[in-house]
Formats: structure tokens, sequence, C-alpha cells
């Protein structure tokens, strides 16, 4: 498989999405200024198509200002969470007639998985599907008049064709920074030549008396997951993510900047099933060390277990008995001096 490519090598990941953001506003301006021309002449509607060239006029001016200091992630949220409204706004107004005007909310999701955790996915998903009952249930009691069927198929091919643009965009940026990430991590992997990985690999190589360079492939593989995994276990481990209930391999990823798979790989090398099974692990030894260090008549099992990350009994008795051969109680019982 080739990690390299002559057309992503000179792009940083945050630089592709900063060429996916400025391609999907460029799409959505030209659409709206479109829309705004249909609904004015087509539709005989100034009141409304005013609103969408302010919308328009807001968001290219808005974006012309922050393009070169805006924040990612801020930008893409203040998007996802204002353009479902404005879409709100447009498939009320069309509802009785064009249900084809819910492609404005299209992008949405889609635009959460390129740029965001798989949680938001979720979020702004459940986010449009509630706007969509909404507007569904306002349609009923709207009293003004709206548009003829026959009048709404060219702005309608204009949503539908927009939309598709920006979704098409998004899906080829996508795989773009999945290939960069890949070709960076591929790279860190290979070739350590950073003063970091320099360093690194200089202690190791003291304490070990072996030259990197002299290393078999097996040799050379095993150091990269058991380099990897010492990464695992500060987060995990020494920073005590496992408290955190909802820390999941993904999240663990983002942090480290290393592919999932590679993480899962090396954690199973060093004697764990699944990235689940190492977690539970280190929360039931936790959960063991707060038992022998408190008096059980003071605090209780439900304290224990919540601050060792997991969010309910039911689990946490699960996995004790999986991991310890027997119940939590049975655990402290046989603790207590006969």
């Amino acid at each position: 498989m080739i990690l390299h490519n002559d057309n992503i090598s000179g792009n940083t990941e945050e630089e592709l999405k900063r060429h996916c953001i400025s391609s999907i506003v460029y799409v959505l301006c030209v659409a709206l200024c479109l829309y705004s021309v249909i609904i004015y002449v087509v539709l005989e509607d100034q009141n409304f198509a005013l609103a969408t060239t302010i919308y328009f006029l807001v968001l290219l001016y808005t974006y012309l200002l922050v393009r070169k200091t805006y924040n990612i992630r801020m930008l893409v949220h203040l998007y996802l969470i204002f353009d479902p409204l404005f879409a709100a706004f447009v498939m009320l107004y069309f509802w009785r007639y064009s249900a084809g005007m819910a492609l404005w909310i299209l992008p949405i999701p889609v635009g959460a998985y390129v740029f965001l955790e798989k949680k938001y996915v979720y979020l702004y998903t459940l986010y449009i599907l509630l706007m969509v009952v909404f507007v569904t249930f306002m349609g009923k009691f709207l009293t003004v008049e709206t548009p003829a069927l026959n009048k709404t198929d060219l702005s309608d091919a204009l949503v539908g064709a927009s939309n598709m643009i920006i979704v098409g965009l998004l899906l080829y940026y996508n795989d773009k920074i999945r290939a960069v990430r890949m070709a960076e991590n591929f790279e860190k992997n290979r070739n350590p030549s950073t003063a970091e990985s320099a360093l690194e690999t200089s202690d190791k190589n003291e304490k070990s008396g072996i030259v990197k360079d002299r290393l078999s492939g097996n040799d050379r593989e095993l150091e990269k997951y058991t380099e990897i995994f010492q990464k695992v276990q500060t987060i995990v481990e020494e920073q005590q993510s496992f408290k955190d209930a909802d820390f999941t391999i993904s999240k663990l990823s983002h942090l480290m900047k290393i592919n999932n798979l590679y993480i899962a790989k090396a954690i199973k090398q060093n004697g764990y099933a699944s990235f689940s099974h190492y977690m539970n692990v280190r929360r039931i030894e936790h959960v063991k060390k707060l038992i022998a260090e408190n008096d059980l008549s003071k605090i209780t099992l439900m304290y224990i277990y919540t601050s060792s990350g997991f969010s309910s009994q039911s689990t946490f008795n699960r996995v004790f008995k999986q991991i310890e051969n027997v119940t939590p109680t049975e655990y402290i019982n046989n603790l207590s001096p006969e």
C-alpha cells in the first residue's frame, strides 16, 4: 500500500480541513445567492428573498473576516448549530409542497463525521431529527400563503445539487485527511527522525545496548508497538483517563495522534484481549486499591466504582466477576478478618 501521495504530501491535516471549509463556504454562498434570485424572480417573494440574501451576506462577510485566524472546531460547531436553524426556516416555508427542502440539513451529520468525534455525529444527527419533527409539527399550524408545487421545482433542484456537492466535498477531503494521517503515522513509525523520537531512541539504545539499525523486521515491529503501549499507559494509567466512563479508543487515538488500529494491536501484544479489557483491568485495579485504602463503613461501593470509571453497578459487577472470578461482595468479605 502506498501511503505517499504527491497531492497530499505538502498539506497538513489542518490545512486540508481549512481548504474543505473554504470550498464549502463558497459553494454555500453561490447556492444562497442563486436561491435568493429564484425566490425573488420565480416565487415572487421579496421578504423571503431578502432573508436568504442577508443570510448569504452574513455568512460570506463573517468568513472573510475570520478565515485566517478562526478555530476550526469552533467554526464547525457554529455552522452545525446555526445552519439547521436556517434550514428549519426554509423547510417551514416550503414544507407543505416540497419536503425536498430537508436536503439543506443533509451535510450536517457528514460534516460532524469529518471534523469532530463520533459522539458529535450522534448528537447532531439527533439535533436535525428533532428539527424535522419540529418543522413537521409547526407546519400543520402554518397559515401564511406558500408557493405552489410547480413553482418549487427549480429551487428543489438547486438545493439538491448544492448540498450533494457539499457532501461530495466532505467525503473527498475526508479521504485526503485520512491519507495524511496514515502517512504521518507511517513515517513516524518507520523513520522517527524528529528530535523527540531521536531522544527516545537514544535512551532506549543506552539501556538495551541495541542499535536500532541492526534490528530485524520483527524486532522493529515489536519495538514500535512497545513504544505505542508506553504512550497508552501514560495517558490511561498515569493521567488516569480510565476514570472517565466515556473514554474510548477513538479519544485515545485523537490524543496520541495515532491510528486506533495501531493502538489496539499494541494493547493486544501486551497481553490484553482488547482496549475494553485493558481499561476494565485498570478500573478494577483502582477499585481494589480504593477498597484497601478506605473504611467501607464510611463510603459506599457506588462511590468506589463510579470513581473508577464504571457508569453502572450492573456493568461493574459483571466486569469484576469476569476479572477476579468473585463478586465484589465476596471479594470484600474475603478481605474482612474472620
